[in-house]
C-alpha cells in the first residue's frame, strides 16, 4: 500500500536553500507521505545534500537538465499517492501543513485541490508580505481571469485530475501552474485554508525573478483564455476584460468598467458573495477617484 500523499520537489542547483526545505517536510505532523525530489541535472552540491538523508520516504529522481515542466510532469508520473503536494526547493512548509490540508480534503468529497495562505520572505528572513487567497469557486474563477492567486508551493491536489487535464504544459513554462489551476477548477472544488502554512522565499535567483518578462506575457495570455472560458466571451472581449481587470482601479474608465459589470461579470460560470463583494469594492474605488 502506497503513501497517502506524494510531495513533488523539483530542484536545479538548489544547494543554498534545499536542506531547509527538506527538513521542513521531515518536521511535518502528518507522516504518511513520500518525498520525490526531481534533480534536474544539478551541477552544485545538491546531489551530495540529498545523499546525506537516510530516510526511506525520500526518493531522488535524477534527470538530464530539461527544465521545471519536464521535472514536474516526471514527478507526477512517478508519484505513488493519489494526492500530490508541491514544495519548491527554496520554500518552507509549516509543521501542520500536510495535516491540515489532508483534513480539509477529507471533509470535502468534491475537492480536487487545496491551497493555503502563505508568508513571503526575503533572503534575510524579513517578512515581505502575505498572500490573500480566494475562498469561493466563483471568486477563484474571476481571479484566474487576470492573475494566478495560488502559491504553487501551497497546493495539495488530486493526481488523476491533474493528469486528466493534461498536467503541466511545456509551452507554458514559467507560468505552468496558472494554466493548470484553470483547467482543474472545471473538474471540482478548490478548498482554501486561511492558515499561513507555507513560507515562500523571494530571492534574485528564483525562477519568477529571472524570467519575469516571459512570465508576465504568458500570464496575460492565460488570463485572457480564462476570461473567454469562464465568462463565455469572444477572443476580443476576453482580451479587453483581462486588460481591464489587470488595470489599477483608478486607471479604469467608467464606461469600460460598466461594460464589464453588465456584459461580462453576469456571465461568470460560478457566482458567490465573495465575488459580488470584490466587484462592489472595485466599483466604489472607481467612483471615488
Amino acid at each position: 500500500m502506497g503513501p497517502l500523499i506524494s510531495i513533488i520537489m523539483p530542484v536545479w542547483n538548489g544547494e543554498k536553500f534545499l536542506a531547509a526545505a527538506v527538513d521542513s517536510l521531515w518536521a511535518q505532523t502528518f507522516k504518511d507521505f513520500e518525498l520525490l525530489v526531481i534533480d534536474d541535472g544539478s551541477t552544485d552540491r545538491t546531489p551530495e545534500i540529498l545523499r546525506a538523508y537516510a530516510n526511506p520516504r525520500l526518493r531522488v529522481l535524477r534527470l538530464e537538465h530539461a527544465g521545471i515542466v519536464v521535472a514536474l510532469n516526471h514527478g507526477l508520473t512517478e508519484a505513488r499517492a493519489d494526492w500530490i503536494a508541491r514544495l519548491d526547493a527554496d520554500d518552507i512548509a509549516e509543521p501542520r501543513r500536510l495535516e491540515l490540508q489532508w483534513q480539509a480534503v477529507s471533509r470535502q468529497p468534491c475537492a480536487v485541490l487545496c491551497h493555503t495562505e502563505a508568508t513571503f520572505f526575503g533572503e534575510r528572513s524579513v517578512t515581505a508580505g502575505e498572500a490573500r487567497l480566494p475562498r469561493s469557486r466563483g471568486f477563484m474563477a474571476l481571479r484566474l481571469c487576470y492573475q494566478c492567486p495560488i502559491v504553487h508551493s501551497s497546493v495539495l491536489f488530486k493526481k488523476n485530475v491533474a493528469l486528466a487535464v493534461g498536467g503541466y504544459l511545456p509551452e507554458e513554462r514559467h507560468a505552468e501552474d496558472f494554466s493548470l489551476w484553470g483547467r482543474m477548477l472545471e473538474q471540482g472544488e478548490f478548498v482554501a485554508l486561511p492558515e499561513k502554512l507555507v513560507r515562500f522565499c523571494l530571492h534574485e535567483q528564483s525562477i519568477s525573478r529571472r524570467h519575469i518578462a516571459t512570465q508576465q506575457a504568458l500570464a496575460r495570455e492565460i488570463g485572457a483564455r480564462h476570461c473567454r472560458k469562464f465568462m463565455d466571451l469572444n477572443p476580443a472581449a476576453a482580451i479587453r476584460a483581462n486588460a481591464l481587470l489587470l488595470a489599477a482601479p483608478n486607471a479604469r474608465a467608467w464606461s469600460d468598467w460598466w461594460w464589464f459589470l453588465t456584459r461580462c461579470a453576469p456571465r461568470l460560470r460560478w457566482h458567490s458573495a465573495e465575488t459580488f463583494g470584490w466587484l462592489l469594492w472595485q466599483t466604489v474605488k472607481l467612483l471615488r477617484k
